[in-house]
């Protein structure tokens, strides 16, 4: 890239603030740039990262998932019993991860999910408890829940029949 650009080491490195040397072995495949360096150089030629590493603009930009598509994972009867399906698994760099997600009936055993980032449940079809941080929640068809996922949690469908939830989790 630099190359094509007619730009010498000296520049791409006054405009990135990364040393020629280090350009030079990134270059030359002997050192691999950690992400924030890649942003750096991206950012220097006036692209994304995804575009520095040869990935068209547009690919992956969007997907769409048919209903009779979705991927599902963690099926009734495993060790959680949550039974999830993927909504977006062909987009590529997402900010978050859409689900439907069907929780199990009753809660396992004590066992609490904590994570990075935020998380949103819009309960589709019948009732769940969410349990967030000891506190015990009811949502019903229509009712939503945005919460810090960081703290400790889970859910249960409630009145013996498994509820539908839309559920978003984003990573920050």
């Amino acid at each position: 890239m630099r190359q094509q650009r007619n730009m010498t080491l000296e520049q791409l490195s006054a405009a990135s603030g990364l040393t020629k040397s280090f350009i030079s072995k990134v270059e030359r495949g002997t050192s691999v740039p950690s992400i924030s360096t890649a942003m750096k150089l991206a950012e220097s030629f006036g692209l994304t990262v995804s575009q520095l590493l040869g990935q068209d603009q547009y690919a992956g930009a969007a997907c769409v998932v048919r209903k009779n598509e979705r991927r599902a994972f963690m099926r009734p009867g495993s060790s959680s019993g949550y039974n999830y399906e993927m909504l977006a698994s062909s987009k590529q760099f997402k900010g978050m991860e859409p689900y439907i997600m069907r929780p199990p009936l009753n809660f396992q055993d004590k066992r609490v999910f904590e994570h990075v980032g935020e998380e949103f449940m819009f309960v589709l079809s019948g009732s769940v408890e969410v349990e967030l941080s000891g506190e015990l929640i009811q949502l019903n068809a229509g009712d939503a829940l945005y919460f810090d996922s960081h703290f400790p949690h889970r859910s249960r469908s409630l009145g013996g029949k498994y509820a539908e939830l839309l559920v978003v989790v984003t990573r920050m």
